[in-house]
């Protein structure tokens, strides 16, 4: 029996991102897609969803506003909300509501949480918000004697990831940041051990959840 989803997105890599995985899952059907909030709540009432994905960071209208006002109107849908970092008041306000699941915004767990919770099993997300949750209790300890150091990319490493994300090959990358295909290539290759991804598409999968893509 397939498992009807809407989805709430603005961030169109991170929506191809989903829309893939959506794709290569046989039971799950994308009934709708919207751009923000507003879109969400005057679109919504014409699908029968069984769970709607919907980032809380929308324009326009926030997710967080759109997720409100559905509950206003007594729709009950299961929601799974997401955001970059973890936000506590945001935790306090969707803990709030019944059915809606607050998770980090990276699509392994953004279905895996999913993929327990259409067998009515909320653990693995209850688990994820915990983690996350002292993660983030972690990080901003004064007593945390050694944090560990995220890898911040040179501008050129930027530009190269902006435009892979893009799905520009490596020459066409090159022909953008004046370098030859073989040496985008290389730094392509630092770039996955850098980030201990396998390929050029985990490479551009985790940039997108960190991102990294966004580069002017």
């Amino acid at each position: 029996m397939p498992i009807h989803l809407s989805l709430c997105e603005s961030d169109l890599h991170f929506k191809s991102l989903l829309f893939e995985h959506i794709n290569r899952t046989l039971h799950l059907n994308l009934l709708d897609y919207y751009c923000n909030g507003f879109e969400l709540i005057n679109r919504l009432k014409y699908q029968q969803n069984n769970f709607l994905l919907i980032d809380a960071f929308t324009p326009i209208m926030t997710g967080i506003e759109a997720i409100k006002i559905l509950r206003k109107k007594q729709n009950k849908t299961p929601i799974i909300v997401y955001t970059q970092v973890y936000q506590e008041d945001i935790d306090a306000l969707f803990t709030s509501y019944e059915g809606v699941y607050y998770c980090q915004k990276n699509s392994s767990i953004i279905f895996k949480i999913l993929q327990h919770l259409v067998h009515q099993d909320s653990i693995v997300h209850e688990q994820h918000l915990q983690q996350w949750r002292n993660y983030d209790q972690a990080f901003h300890s004064p007593n945390l004697v050694q944090q560990t150091q995220i890898y911040t990319p040179s501008p050129i490493e930027l530009q190269i990831i902006n435009y892979a994300c893009k799905g520009l090959t490596n020459n066409e990358i090159g022909r953008k940041v004046h370098l030859s295909g073989r040496t985008v290539e290389t730094y392509i290759k630092k770039l996955t051990k850098k980030f201990q991804v396998k390929n050029k598409i985990q490479l551009i999968t985790y940039c997108v959840e960190q991102h990294l893509h966004n580069y002017n």
